[in-house]
């Protein structure tokens, strides 16, 4: 699968230049925005194809970013993706949700994706052998309260239950996921995120996209017993 629209967090990088971009990417075809790292933490860049996806606004907050274009490899749909790397302490994650929930609130009825690691989780099921911090169901619920709020929906997931992992493995936790408004679902009704396998990195990358893909007509399989009947051609052909 060739993406379109790549979403980074955590990158560590201070600024993108062409050169990076090419290593990442393997294409000169790219456009990029990013929110540089601080003190060596943090960081996110957004990546796309100029050729798939022509920006048309962009906005760098604290803990996040927004693109909006027309997506062409999309259909021609202007949409907007907000790429999220949320800090860990409950405080500041409430400014960040703020800040999303007013810019969702200002730009509501646009085509929404909000994806990244939100360094929460939605239900206690969602965390595995990790202690529990005094604030832990505050979180969770100011987590809910901000997806509320904001009208947005939790995509169907695939493949692991989990996101983050420990490098053991004995930790573990989906605080990764992807977001979208009742717009997105109205132009792409059966999206999926696909929780790949983890390699190097402790959170597994997410594929999301449409299920509902055009694979056009279906081979032809036979067996090869089946050409020495001498039926076998004129079956085909009438076929």
């Amino acid at each position: 699968m060739i993406a379109d629209i790549i979403c980074l967090q955590e990158t560590k990088c201070a600024e993108i230049s062409k050169e990076l971009g090419f290593l990442l990417w393997e294409s000169n075809d790219i456009g990029w925005i990013e929110v540089g790292a601080s003190n060596n933490a943090g960081g996110i860049i957004t990546m796309w194809r100029n050729s798939q996806f022509q920006l048309v606004n962009s906005v760098r907050g604290n803990n996040f970013s927004v693109v909006e274009g027309v997506w062409k490899g999309g259909g021609g749909v202007l949409v907007l993706i907000v790429n999220v790397c949320s800090p860990s302490f409950l405080r500041e994650k409430k400014v960040l949700w703020e800040e999303i929930s007013e810019f969702r609130r200002l730009q509501n009825n646009k085509v929404w994706c909000v994806i990244g690691d939100f360094n929460s989780v939605r239900r206690q099921e969602e965390r595995r052998n990790l202690s529990l911090a005094s604030d832990y169901n505050r979180d969770i619920k100011g987590f809910n309260d901000f997806i509320e709020k904001s009208e947005l929906m939790d995509v169907p997931m695939v493949g692991r239950n989990f996101t983050w992992y420990k490098a053991n493995g004995s930790f573990k936790s989906r605080i990764d996921r992807v977001l979208v408004s009742k717009e997105w679902l109205d132009v792409w009704s059966d999206c999926k995120q696909f929780v790949l396998s983890r390699i190097v990195y402790d959170h597994c990358a997410l594929v999301f996209k449409d299920s509902k893909v055009d694979w056009g007509p279906k081979p032809f399989r036979s067996l090869d017993a089946w050409q020495g009947d001498g039926r076998f051609k004129d079956f085909v052909r009438s076929k």
